[in-house]
């Protein structure tokens, strides 16, 4: 899934009769900067270095691109399926969120004006390209198309279906030296020179290739001997910073000093695919609850507030560290729980089992990372309750109510998709659950059975007691 973080918050109708997000002041880019020198950094004056016009022209594409945000979700909540909208909307939001390639964004924008005032999205947009067997025929990043594609193959193997073409596209990364090469100029951004926060595409791109080559997708492509292996030796070497446990992007200070930070979104991603083969998971745990209340991506807030997205990914890394944590530090996370729970279901879902649009990208988005915190939590599935033993009535009714919302739009991008599955697996766990209980009640009676008669026959074996 594409795993994508606006940096602004926004109001927009995300369903039918859904309600509007509460707006509230951003906070003042002084106040984020100040809350990224924690764990992170704050590239701005290195684009007004760049530009010294980029505070003026990057709010200007902004405020265009939020507008057009707002039409795509207005447009894909009637009922429109919007996969080229989206892969517009993507590309020209990770520009102007992270560069000052003005031209480009221009471009992308108007590209996805055009695209919106269309009656509908191309026929196709969701087929297989031949050429570089991606699923992306609307995005011109190499690493925007990995990042659609992994989600297509993920919801396509899911279903049992075969790719069409070869994954071309992955010929890219296909070698240790390769993958290490491309890494490499991701890592460290030079924004004062080149206009652009590498950041995002680190991310994205290392999201995608740990999907493709740690996660659960089969052998969908042929990659040499050793590529996983030189993936984990460059985390583990290379890119991990042993003090906090993180990974984030790396940045060329003025005097040359390089500076890395604790990013929460990368860190997650890795840790999923990961999982049992981390190091400095202990650091990594203090850097998590360390930072709870600074500003994303080197904290849990969004613009002073929770978000279900980030949140998500807290959960997430917490339970891969779990066993790592001492008794304060769970208290800790249990507590921050409990309020993830309340803010998910009374502040952020609506009557009708839509959810407000907050920090998340698009109107599948919006369902996705709400039903993936709880399900995460085990509100949804008992076996998941990694934190502690509740049980949550009412959970599998707010699941029918949310995928009702869901069905009634029309929704089909893999982020809806995934938002089903996940209620379908826990409706069979739970059936599955009923279903042990159910032969343990019967084991139990036939036990007991057994037993009785075996007394009864032990009493009748007996010789009868003599009479006086």
């Amino acid at each position: 899934m594409a795993f994508l973080t606006a940096f602004y918050r926004i109001a927009a109708v995300g369903a039918p009769n859904s309600e509007v997000a509460p707006q509230e002041p951003a906070r003042s880019s002084v106040f984020r900067g100040e809350s990224r020198n924690v764990f992170g950094y704050d590239p701005t004056p290195d684009f007004v270095k760049f530009d010294a016009q980029y505070r003026q022209k990057h709010a200007q594409y902004a405020d265009e691109l939020r507008v057009l945000q707002l039409e795509l979700a207005r447009q894909t909540s009637k009922g429109r399926p919007t996969p080229c909208s989206r892969q517009l909307f993507l590309e020209a939001r990770w520009l102007v969120f992270y560069s000052a390639r003005w031209d480009r964004i221009e471009k992308r924008l108007q590209d996805l004006r055009e695209m919106l005032a269309r009656p509908s999205d191309p026929t196709d947009a969701r087929e297989q390209v031949e050429a570089d067997g991606s699923y992306d025929h609307c995005s011109e990043a190499w690493f925007l198309k990995l990042d659609a594609t992994i989600e297509e193959v993920e919801d396509r193997v899911e279903r049992g279906e075969k790719l069409t073409y070869p994954l071309k596209l992955l010929d890219r990364i296909n070698s240790p030296e390769k993958l290490r090469s491309y890494l490499d100029s991701l890592l460290v951004s030079d924004v004062r020179t080149a206009g652009i926060d590498n950041r995002f595409e680190l991310n994205i791109a290392i999201t995608a290739i740990e999907r493709f080559i740690v996660g659960h997708v089969g052998q969908v492509y042929d990659f040499q001997p050793g590529l996983k292996q030189a993936l984990f030796d460059y985390e583990d070497t290379v890119w991990q910073d042993p003090e906090s446990g993180y990974f984030g992007g790396w940045y060329r200070l003025t005097n040359g000093v390089i500076r890395k930070t604790a990013d929460l979104s990368i860190t997650f991603h890795i840790a999923s695919y990961r999982r049992n083969n981390l190091k400095h998971l202990r650091e990594m745990m203090r850097t998590t609850l360390a930072f709870k209340n600074e500003e994303y991506p080197f904290g849990w807030l969004e613009e002073g507030r929770q978000s279900n997205h980030h949140n998500y990914d807290v959960v997430r890394l917490v339970r891969i560290g779990w066993p790592k944590m001492d008794g304060e530090q769970r208290d800790l996370a249990r507590a921050e729980f409990h309020r993830m729970m309340d803010f998910c279901l009374r502040e952020t879902m609506n009557p009708d089992g839509s959810f407000k649009m907050m920090d998340e990208d698009t109107v599948g988005s919006s369902f996705l990372f709400p039903v993936s915190l709880l399900n995460e939590l085990g509100y949804f599935r008992p076996s998941l309750r990694f934190w502690k033993w509740q049980t949550f009535p009412g959970a599998m009714e707010v699941a029918d109510r949310i995928e009702a919302t869901i069905k009634t739009m029309g929704l089909t991008d893999t982020e809806s998709r995934k938002v089903l599955r996940r209620f379908d697996e826990a409706r069979r766990e739970r059936r599955g659950w009923r279903l042990g209980g159910l032969l343990l009640l019967l084991s139990i009676i036939w036990v007991g059975w057994k037993l009785l008669k075996r007394e009864r026959a032990r009493r009748q074996s007996r010789p009868p007691l003599p009479i006086s």
